[in-house]
């Protein structure tokens, strides 16, 4: 194995935040927060889809805000780090994934907004820029948000039919193929000669055009791109050979510090084996799953933000916790049920309880467009947590970014998919949430006391059953459900179609030790979602304390 091109150039992100308004920092703030969501996929996506619209900066052309605070006040921010494309390329893939999901109704007018702010950061050329002012030209070329770009173009491509997308997508991959090779890297001089503009390189591949993997495999699935399936399995190769290695161990050197990059490079080697039945793609992305992952995530579904002995060790990022749980459900279709428990258990535990979806805490301030309406504006975002809570325990404010709202959307996106899946003449219940598709209404026993199927298409149903459940309390029309297992899943044949089928699943309590780098967190799980949590006194916690 050759080594990786030396790169020398510190992450912008590293120190990226631009400190809002003053603030009064002796602020306490309330010890929980309300509205807490642990069962509703689709009530998570909807508020978070309300939130993509209302953060459009009127000094900014129109472009998307990045940066928020919600505590102790307030206010919305622009970043000279990070491009119109980065907000907007993630809320394009969201907001019309949840369009095609789940029949969320858009506003045109939104989705007109951030396809201008994502080919405005194209106009230099083919490959993403960055503006540093609000209002301002692009100033750089930025390596990061290849991924953003890809996103944002897939999502008009597939869901608008755009050919200014497929082809503005095809012209970005060309550039990449000109300007970056896998043993020599990145050819900045001949990029900046082309373009006229600086180039903004990653600390590492992972932390930069590696994260493209994904979303190419997503344009490939979509228009049968040659160039974007060509590159995204060079990128895995790479990504392969240099950075997720066959003994799935973490270094923060070797794939950066940066978490998201890893999870969300990780997620795209997942669905690109998948989409090819790629099986030894798909064990090495186990491999670093079940063990690599570990050092940065942690028993509940909560990843760090960046892993760095001076970064806070307590604030996680929500767009990480996504792409576990994306990864997590590739494995549990190619694995086995316990994967899909991961998934389950992460979105109910920390993903779904982690939004924004309360803020009666929040101080309203006077001001612009900047303070204007937020206690509306900004419901449904996601952001930097603790696995507890809002703030971090050391922290005395809360700052989300716009970014992330678009990730974890995504994700839910991909989720709520999952909950229930057919083929085959079969369907799998994969995860027991509230759900109803052409095939199968499911009433979650989270919401309702029983888990309740009604078929609505002939053929076999089989339900995954936790590793918690004691299984001789379960019970199927009130017959004993062991006679119904079959590979571990309660299996019912060929159930009359439009007959509601209750099969009885206790819910069982359990006691977890959640471990994090300076701090042991108890939590009490019922089921898959947690009823108590120690939140170390930190404040704005989602649940009741354990004792």
């Amino acid at each position: 194995m050759s080594e990786e091109p030396l790169r020398k150039p510190t992450s912008p992100t590293a120190h990226a935040f631009i400190p809002g308004p003053p603030f009064d920092q002796s602020r306490i703030p309330p010890a929980r927060v309300a509205n807490v969501n642990t069962t509703s996929i689709p009530a998570a996506i909807e508020l978070a889809c309300q939130a993509m619209g209302r953060v459009f900066n009127p000094a900014d052309n129109g472009y998307p805000y990045m940066y928020t605070r919600i505590w102790p006040d307030g206010w919305l921010g622009f970043s000279p780090y990070h491009g119109a494309i980065q907000l907007s390329g993630r809320h394009l893939d969201a907001l019309l994934a949840a369009e095609d999901a789940l029949g969320v109704e858009l506003d045109e007018d939104v989705i007109a907004q951030h396809a201008e702010g994502t080919f405005f950061s194209l106009s230099a050329g083919p490959l993403p820029c960055n503006h540093s002012t609000p209002g301002g030209p692009l100033t750089s070329v930025d390596e990061h948000s290849i991924r953003e770009a890809v996103h944002g173009l897939h999502a008009l491509a597939r869901y608008r039919k755009s050919d200014r997308a497929v082809d503005a997508a095809e012209g970005l991959i060309a550039d990449v193929r000109r300007f970056w090779r896998a043993a020599s890297d990145w050819d900045q001089d001949g990029l900046q000669a082309a373009y006229q503009l600086p180039m903004t390189a990653r600390p590492t591949f992972v932390e930069g055009v590696g994260r493209a993997i994904g979303p190419l495999t997503k344009l490939y699935s979509t228009t049968g791109s040659a160039s974007a399936l060509a590159l995204a399995q060079e990128l895995a190769a790479h990504a392969s050979d240099r950075f997720f290695l066959s003994d799935g161990s973490y270094d923060a050197d070797r794939l950066g510090a940066h978490t998201h990059s890893t999870t969300c490079t990780l997620s795209g080697m997942a669905l690109l084996g998948s989409v090819l039945d790629d099986t030894g793609l798909l064990r090495r992305v186990r491999t670093f799953y079940d063990n690599g992952l570990r050092v940065i995530r942690d028993e509940v579904g909560w990843v760090r933000e960046r892993h760095h002995p001076n970064f806070h060790p307590e604030q996680g990022e929500m767009n990480n916790v996504g792409d576990v749980i994306e990864t997590a459900l590739i494995l549990g279709e190619c694995f086995g049920d316990l994967y899909f428990e991961d998934a389950e258990r992460y979105l109910r535990s920390q993903l779904l309880p982690s939004q924004v979806r309360d803020l009666s805490f929040m101080d309203e301030t006077p001001g612009g467009d900047e303070r204007r309406d937020l206690r509306t504006r900004l419901l449904g975002l996601f952001g930097f947590n603790a696995v507890y809570g809002h703030l971090p325990l050391g922290k005395n404010e809360v700052t989300p970014s716009i970014d992330i709202v678009g990730g974890a959307t995504a994700s839910l996106c991909v989720a709520h998919r999952a909950v229930a899946t057919t083929s085959g003449g079969v369907t799998r219940i994969n995860m027991l949430f509230d759900f109803e598709n052409h095939a199968v209404r499911v009433e979650s026993p989270y919401t309702c006391g029983a888990l309740r199927i009604t078929p609505k298409v002939a053929g076999d149903i089989a339900v995954r059953v936790p590793s918690w459940a004691v299984v001789g309390t379960i019970a199927v029309d009130g017959a004993e459900a062991g006679r119904f297992l079959v590979d571990g899943r309660i299996t019912l044949p060929a159930p009359p179609v439009g007959r509601a089928i209750e099969l009885e699943l206790p819910l069982a309590e359990r006691d977890l030790t959640i471990h994090h780098q300076h701090h042991e967190i108890g939590a009490r799980l019922r089921g898959d979602a947690v009823v108590a949590m120690d939140d170390l006194g930190a404040g704005l916690a989602y649940f009741q304390p354990i004792n």
